[in-house]
């Protein structure tokens, strides 16, 4: 009985776990990165096609291994001649008993034949397709973690677009309050018209960042739910965990990574077809046994028994055989030259990754220290303004620092943490696990 595969199993499993994550987040409660990760993993397309893609592959190989066990087999002849036809193989005469002759034969065998060699052409055929088996599982794993970085990637842009959307809220408050300031200031006669048109304009400028902030949270909330399978309405408005970098995640090279790995299958999938094709040069010994019956549509049934070895070797294919041999060889090279261009584009994957980390880390820390110090420089412009030894410009000007150092902050903080998940993915380590060891979830 064939057992389900790794991924058919894996793929089930997933399954189940959407289907007790969906009615949760119908009930409006707090929605993890984990949860959404989940939740793709089971409905996502990309996920279900690796899985076809892995229970092909282990169908082939199993085709490839049922090679090795003599095949049984029965074939059946009816035949109509023109004129009589004998009956019965003609082995030998007998004056007394001739062989019958009739127009209408039928013809019967069970046979079983095997392969006794075939110079190794075989084992190549079934160690290539357990490298394209591996290969795919590989593949199917590359295409997980793709995915898992595509849900971080939508999830953390919810979270990133709706800080920017509370640090334009914020503006557009502090703004306003400035506007209503200086409205009552004019009406007393003691500001100048200019200062109520300058809070004003200041005013629809925080206006369309808030507006532009708005759209892009429902943009980043239907993607999000897109990828996780979901209905918009599920994530719309609905409360995320936050996420951050716990720490640094133990040094890996690209040694583990899928894609990496998958390269190397395939150079040896490439490797044993050439085998197989030089295999060819050699002779080929086929062995087979059966019963057979001859008999009329009347009966005349006559039954024996054959046995015999065949002896299999082309001596000229017209440069057939060369050229399939001359092809595998240029497979072999194409997919070593493959597997080197991966390593380097991997390299440079974690290169780019790593870089991203160092910058975003540094950003964060200096945007974080920005946003401290335009808080303060607000509170000591608007209290110069309340005491009369302020300006108006410099309090807005102090208001729209505090914005961009808010909405850059939380853009840097979130890019850190997809950088982290890239250089994961390019390293081959990103998987559920990770998502849980390395991030730390804040309600």
């Amino acid at each position: 009985m064939n057992q389900p595969s790794h991924s058919t199993v894996t793929l089930l499993f997933l399954a189940a776990a959407v289907t007790l994550t969906a009615p949760q987040a119908l009930q409006g409660q707090s929605l993890t990165l984990a949860a959404a990760a989940e939740s793709a993993l089971g409905s996502h397309p990309t996920v279900q096609s690796a899985a076809a893609h892995v229970n092909a592959a282990d169908e082939t190989l199993a085709a490839a291994r049922a090679a090795r066990i003599p095949s049984l087999g029965a074939t059946v002849n009816l035949t109509r001649f023109q004129e009589p036809m004998v009956v019965a193989p003609f082995h030998s005469f007998d004056p007394v008993n001739p062989p019958g002759f009739d127009r209408t034969l039928l013809q019967g065998q069970v046979g079983v034949a095997y392969t006794v060699f075939d110079a190794g052409a075989r084992s190549a055929r079934i160690e290539g397709a357990g490298a394209i088996a591996e290969a795919t599982r590989l593949g199917s794993e590359a295409t997980e973690m793709v995915l898992i970085e595509q849900v971080a990637s939508t999830y953390v842009g919810v979270l990133s677009a709706r800080a920017v959307l509370d640090a334009a809220t914020r503006l557009v408050a502090a703004v306003d309050a400035e506007g209503a300031r200086a409205q009552r200031h004019f009406d007393a006669g003691t500001a100048a018209e200019v200062a109520v048109l300058r809070a004003s304009a200041a005013l629809q400028d925080a206006r369309a960042q808030l507006a532009t902030a708005e759209a892009r949270v429902g943009l980043a909330e239907r993607s999000l739910a897109r990828v996780m399978g979901v209905p918009a309405d599920v994530v719309t408005g609905r409360d995320l965990a936050d996420v951050a970098v716990t720490g640094a995640d133990a040094a890996i090279s690209i040694a583990g990574s899928p894609i990496l790995r998958q390269a190397g299958r395939v150079v040896e999938a490439s490797e044993a077809v050439l085998a197989e094709q030089r295999a060819g040069r050699l002779p080929k010994l086929d062995m087979k046994a059966g019963i057979a019956d001859f008999a009329t549509l009347t009966g005349d049934h006559v039954t024996e028994w054959q046995a015999g070895l065949q002896m299999t070797l082309p001596f000229f294919t017209g440069g057939t055989r060369r050229a399939a041999i001359r092809r595998a060889q240029a497979g072999v090279v194409a997919a070593r030259s493959d597997m080197a261009a991966t390593e380097l584009a991997l390299l440079s994957a974690v290169d780019v990754a790593e870089t991203a980390v160092t910058e975003t880390q540094g950003r964060a820390l200096a945007l974080e220290a920005a946003v401290a110090q335009w808080t303060e420089v607000a509170r000591i412009e608007a209290l110069a303004l309340d005491a009369g030894s302020g300006l108006q410009s410099d309090l807005l000007r102090a208001q729209a620092g505090l914005y961009q150092s808010r909405s850059g902050h939380a853009r840097a903080r979130y890019d850190n943490v997809l950088a982290r998940v890239s250089m994961a993915r390019t390293r081959g380590t990103l998987d559920m696990n990770w998502l849980n060891e390395v991030l730390e979830i804040r309600p």
